[in-house]
């Protein structure tokens, strides 16, 4: 199941659709961090979006938040593939920052892309 990485800035229709059902339609960020600074990242499978997540612009870093993967894809690699093809194919210049404090069972899928613990259950990649 190849999943390539995309940054979403103008949601057709059907994007709209997938990242609702993605995120159980709790989107009411969605179009806040389209308009703003922030990045939506999201992960396309057959030309539909099955996971994503926000990279909250903090000026000097992203802080990654909201990764999730629609109900029905989950447990087949999903997630890793949106992070790894994110991390390989777009442009980022900036460090991303991740809080794993509430999830530590997701700290070897970062460590696995480069993202080295800096305290505290966060932990942070360098482009």
């Amino acid at each position: 199941m190849p999943v390539v990485a995309e940054i979403v800035s103008q949601p057709c229709a059907q994007d709209l659709i997938d990242l609702k059902k993605t995120y159980e339609d709790r989107t009411e960020w969605l179009q806040t961090a389209v308009a703003g600074s922030d990045l939506v990242v999201a992960g396309r499978f057959n030309d539909r979006l099955v996971s994503g997540f926000l990279l909250k612009d903090q000026g000097d870093h992203w802080q990654l938040e909201k990764l999730q993967v629609r109900e029905i894809t989950r447990r087949r690699g999903v997630a890793r593939q949106t992070i790894h093809s994110a991390l390989k194919t777009l442009d980022f210049t900036r460090p991303i920052r991740v809080d794993l404090s509430d999830h530590p069972e997701l700290a070897s899928l970062f460590a696995e892309f480069g993202f080295e613990e800096s305290g505290s259950g966060t932990y942070q990649w360098r482009p």
